[in-house]
């Protein structure tokens, strides 16, 4: 019976974990090239003035598309997009 119930315990982590990473990507897949460009460069921790040069846009646009890109990963910081990516990588 304990040997069922670890499995049945087993099987449901990773359930879990499976409808977590689907999640994950299906919010990855509302972003648009430019917002995965934006995201990219903000994991590396790049400061938006340096994205703005980078992608040759202005400050406020890198401030709009960090916005949505929070807003759609449904995070608050850098740090928890972070956190929720490597969730799905790993």
């Amino acid at each position: 019976v304990d040997l069922v119930e670890k499995a049945l315990a087993t099987d449901d982590e990773r359930l879990r974990v499976a409808a977590s990473r689907e999640t994950i990507e299906a919010r990855l897949a509302t972003l648009t090239q430019r917002e995965r460009e934006v995201m990219e460069l903000i994991l590396e921790g790049k400061y938006n003035k340096v994205i703005a040069d980078e992608l040759s846009i202005s400050m406020r646009t890198v401030e709009a598309h960090r916005s949505r890109i929070f807003e759609k990963m449904e995070v608050r910081s850098a740090v928890e997009l972070a956190q929720l990516l490597t969730t799905l990588r790993s």
